[in-house]
């Protein structure tokens, strides 16, 4: 019996030669380890549109037609934690919109870097911690 135990041993060994184990990979922390909030959701649907549009239009003068950005009520959305409700949030939500609503009428770099101005002014007061990400969508 001791002797099929080691040839069964040998054999489970020999069958995992030159595997990888998990211990070779390092293991990362999730990005989004919890769930998301409504805001902190359109945060990151937002930065993508803007990242897209950036690597669009942004380093060209071509003609920006088309394109626009989500309209979004941040006065409507759920944040992650009540420390986000900043005295003057519903004002820099409002602000937002519109400067939303103005890239949508008209889009061009001003206007796009208007709406991440307003992203920059608003996270300033409320919720730093992208403040440098933000910063880099800016066009001029």
């Amino acid at each position: 019996m001791g002797a099929v135990c080691s040839l069964l041993t040998l054999a489970l060994l020999l069958n995992r030669c030159g595997e990888s184990t998990n211990a070779d990979v390092p293991k990362l922390a999730p990005t989004q380890p919890n769930e998301s909030s409504e805001l902190a959701h359109a945060m990151r649907v937002l930065d993508a549109e803007l990242m897209e549009l950036k690597s669009i239009f942004g380093q060209t003068e071509s003609a920006w037609d088309g394109a626009t950005i989500s309209s979004l009520d941040l006065n409507q959305l759920e944040p992650t934690d009540s420390s986000m409700l900043v005295e003057g949030y519903t004002a820099y939500a409002i602000a937002f919109s519109k400067q939303v609503d103005a890239f949508n009428l008209g889009p061009n770099a001003q206007t796009y870097d208007g709406v991440v101005t307003g992203c920059l002014n608003c996270h300033q007061r409320a919720c730093p911690g992208p403040l440098e990400r933000i910063s880099k969508r800016l066009i001029e």
